[in-house]
């Protein structure tokens, strides 16, 4: 049953009583302020992002703000609930690094009489690399094995003047971490400063990452420049400038169609993943899996569209360098135009892809009035580059919604019940009939 301070309703299948307390903030911050706390006060934990697989393993992800010493700081602590043998395995593992602390907390602990470990950033257990990557000596080593022109041939690094700001984190799958890093000069008494871009990630993305980046650049799209990849789960960028994309704008959409179809008629790297309409389908049979499990009446509703979809697949479409998780966000507006960023899941796929991409997310973030701005970015799009056949792009479209519907249970949405429904209903209303589809 839903507690009364948890911060969402749990899915209808929800029976570990653990899991349950792990959905209450002031539990969850009474276990911080007991296990993790060393010499601060826990100020506020705001629920993240949400990981549920019953006994097989969730996890809980929070915001939490620390107070020491008069100073703020932002910081993260991922709730894992898992069976009794299964936590103290995990725990036995990492108990090591319990000592070591950020922001005025311990990097890990069991908590005793529940199958809970409570994990501080930046430890993480899929993402090792993670803890080194806030560390100036360690950044430091990596800048130094860039070589180039990149970094200033003069002066020293300082680790005083140089900070970091976690800029994104999914706990056990990605992080992006910013650095801005200095050199100081003291025969010129001059500071200079650089930022640096590092990625880190639970799977081998940073090999695509920099093939589809190189071959973006290469197709004539400003995007960042790929400086060092250690191994297949780190990399390091530049900096790109600009400032977000609004949709809806018309002269940021002229741009950014301009750039997305610049991306499209590039060459696509030898290697990268593809993604055609039956690797769609298998997500979103995968959506259709995780909504039955969350609420009978969500499954029910996305196993009807399903159906529809698998029923109307359309034909293979001619195949083209894509970004794959294309939205406002990965777009930066500069004097220039406009520039693409994070590659991550960079593919060779039809270009109605990234089209259905940006709508779905304009849908998610304003409704009808995203709908709107979708419409007129498909429309500036067509300016560049010829679109999609318009029953392709909706099938993709409705792809993309009805997968987009599980996103509000998994960042811990209160009301997420009710925007995944609305999410179904949106997916339902745009997907072709199958007999009037190919």
């Amino acid at each position: 049953m839903n507690g009364p301070d948890s911060c969402c309703p749990p899915p209808d299948g929800a029976e570990d009583a653990t899991f349950l307390q792990a959905l209450r903030p002031a539990v969850v911050q009474a276990w911080i302020e007991r296990q993790l706390a060393d010499g601060v006060t826990v100020s506020s934990v705001q629920p993240a992002y949400v990981r549920w697989k019953e006994r097989d393993g969730s996890l809980i992800g929070y915001r939490v703000t620390t107070r020491g010493a008069g100073a703020e700081e932002a910081t993260y602590v991922t709730v894992r609930t898992a069976d009794e043998h299964r936590v103290a395995d995990e725990a036995s593992r990492i108990e090591h690094r319990a000592d070591e602390t950020h922001a005025g907390l311990r990097s890990c602990a069991l908590v005793p009489d529940e199958r809970v470990l409570l994990l501080s950033f930046p430890l993480d257990r899929l993402m090792p690399d993670l803890r080194r990557l806030i560390r100036a000596s360690k950044v430091r080593t990596l800048i130094e094995s860039i070589g180039g022109t990149w970094a200033p041939q003069t002066g020293r690094f300082s680790k005083g003047r140089s900070h970091w700001t976690l800029t994104r984190y999914k706990p056990e799958r990605r992080a992006v971490v910013r650095w801005n890093v200095a050199w100081v000069d003291e025969e010129r008494g001059t500071v200079a400063h650089r930022t640096v871009w590092i990625r880190c990630y639970a799977d081998p993305h940073a090999v695509v990452n920099r093939a589809a980046t190189a071959a973006a650049r290469a197709a004539g799209v400003r995007c960042a420049q790929t400086l060092l990849v250690p191994h297949d789960r780190l990399l390091m960028e530049s900096h790109l400038e600009g400032t977000p994309w609004s949709p809806g704008v018309f002269r940021e959409d002229t741009a950014t169609a301009a750039a997305l179809a610049c991306l499209h008629a590039g060459e696509a790297p030898v290697g990268l993943p593809v993604h055609g309409p039956l690797s769609e389908l298998d997500r979103v049979l995968q959506a259709v899996e995780d909504l039955s499990r969350l609420r009978s009446d969500l499954g029910r509703e996305a196993a009807a569209i399903a159906d529809g979809l698998s029923h109307g697949v359309p034909e293979t479409a001619r195949q083209v360098l894509c970004h794959g998780d294309f939205h406002a966000g990965q777009v930066l507006i500069d004097a220039e135009g406009a520039g693409l960023c994070d590659f991550d899941r960079a593919c060779l796929a039809p270009a109605a892809l990234d089209l259905a991409s940006l709508q779905a997310h304009c849908i998610v973030a304003d409704g009808d009035a995203g709908a709107t701005r979708g419409a007129a970015f498909l429309e500036a799009y067509a300016r560049s580059r010829p679109l999609p056949p318009e029953r392709e792009t909706d099938w993709w479209l409705a792809c993309a919604l009805l997968r987009a519907a599980t996103n509000p249970f998994r960042t811990l949405r209160p009301d997420w019940p009710e925007v995944a429904a609305g999410l179904l209903k949106r997916a339902a209303a745009v997907s072709p009939s199958a007999h009037l589809l190919y």
